[in-house]
């Protein structure tokens, strides 16, 4: 397989521009040039329904991490290297069927063996390099103290291009967000008030905290996707573990068909335009009824194309769990002095604790979110909102169905507050 790897032929000089103005860039606190995330699933008591767990002798881990790195080479948006880790902790005979399907995959897909020991196997196809490495005992889990059940290894495999000088530390990520991090303390879920968009004018002006939801409607695809490209989990969210099912391995049998699939949503945000709910949502901004940085995980890009601040939240280059109340100074996450309320816009996990931060600050938590999420194969699927609370308010409606109306709404009303020249 050749690298680097075109992810679009030719881009226009508008999507040139908006690469270089937005991708190429880290003003949001995140350089969107590369690309990054750590998916831990586990067996533990408290996600038995998910993972499984039945009794102490299930201790089942795995554990997914990719650090990519894009670009553009002439007029073509490209991968330019690629590097991907899968940690195994299983029972030996579950981990032999990884071997064998690994094995099996790396024949079909005509890799070359480079070389081999009793612990590290090493292959190659063209630009790519494959390894893998066996442990009774994995020497991040052995500093810490930590001692699996009776018959358990761990089967480490990574894959990347050749040559790829990743970041110092890069290797640790995972084993660090798993200790360090944990398991996500989970608000018990309250009863908000349900309410239409007109009733939210009271608590603007408002910060944002804008999920995928929006971005779907740009035709960029849900986050969900890459929980089904990288094998996560099922669609009904529970685990991961058999060899069989996943489908990380097809990464040996044809690693260009699964790039294709891997880098399909990062072909999406790069052709998007943002839609007629970004171009409200920069009217009402500027109008002031909208304040401070857009707080996002998003990675599309198209706030920052209709002119709006961001603040991004998907880092795992500083402390654990990115900073949790921090910006890339190293300060509190910031909330606009003048803001009254944190507008949580499709986004369904407190995952950085940007609505628990809000909380604290005493702004109103205000929910706009549909509950649902159509799958690649149209079926509409429930997503309730993790942790909404008592207090908060919520209209259940999506971001093009809601913005239009609050937007209408806002038309005959002075704007909340009045902008001035230097956060207009």
């Amino acid at each position: 397989m050749k690298f680097p790897f075109v992810v679009v032929p030719e881009l226009s000089d508008a999507q040139l521009r908006r690469y270089e103005q937005h991708f190429n860039s880290q003003k949001s606190g995140w350089h969107r040039k590369w690309t990054e995330s750590i998916w831990r699933r586990h067996q533990h008591p408290s996600n038995a329904s998910l993972s499984g767990w039945r009794n102490e002798g299930d201790a089942r881990r795995r554990i997914i991490h990719f650090y990519d790195q894009y670009g553009v080479r002439g007029r073509q948006f490209v991968l330019e290297k690629a590097y991907l880790s899968l940690h195994l902790t299983l029972p030996e005979d579950e981990l032999a069927e990884y071997r064998q399907c690994l094995a099996e995959g790396l024949n079909h897909g005509q890799w070359r063996s480079t070389s081999s020991s009793a612990r590290r196997e090493v292959w190659s196809r063209g630009d790519l390099v494959l390894w893998c490495e066996r442990f009774d005992l994995h020497p991040e889990d052995a500093q810490r103290g930590k001692k699996m059940p009776a018959g358990y290894q761990h089967l480490e495999i990574h894959l990347q291009t050749r040559d790829y000088q990743v970041p110092d530390g890069l290797a640790t990520r995972p084993w660090r967000w798993f200790y360090e991090v944990g398991m996500r303390d989970i608000l018990p879920a309250g009863r908000p008030q349900y309410c239409a968009p007109e009733e939210i004018l009271p608590y603007l002006p408002a910060q944002l905290e804008l999920g995928c939801g929006p971005s779907t409607e740009a035709r960029v695809p849900h986050l969900s996707n890459l929980h089904r490209i990288y094998g996560v989990s099922r669609p009904d969210f529970s685990f991961i573990f058999r060899a069989a099912d996943d489908v990380l391995l097809n990464l040996c049998t044809d690693p260009e068909c699964a790039y294709q699939g891997m880098t399909a949503i990062y072909k999406a945000c790069m052709l998007a335009e943002p839609t007629p709910f970004y171009k409200h949502l920069r009217e009402l901004w500027h109008r002031g009824d909208f304040v401070g940085s857009v707080i996002t995980n998003n990675f599309d890009c198209l706030c920052a194309d209709v002119g709006l601040p961001e603040t991004s939240l998907r880092r795992y280059d500083k402390e654990a769990y990115f900073p949790l109340y921090r910006d890339n100074q190293n300060h509190d996450l910031l909330f606009h002095p003048e803001a009254r309320s944190l507008l949580v816009i499709g986004v369904h996990a407190d995952r950085r604790m940007a609505q628990r931060r809000a909380r604290e600050l005493g702004l109103k938590i205000i929910y706009i979110d549909p509950e649902r999420y159509v799958a690649p194969d149209g079926t509409a699927i429930p997503y309730p909102v993790e942790s909404p609370q008592d207090e908060d308010l919520f209209i259940r409606m999506t971001a093009g169905e809601a913005m239009p109306r609050l937007y209408q709404a806002l038309a005959g009303h002075a704007p909340a507050r009045i902008p001035t020249p230097a956060n207009a």
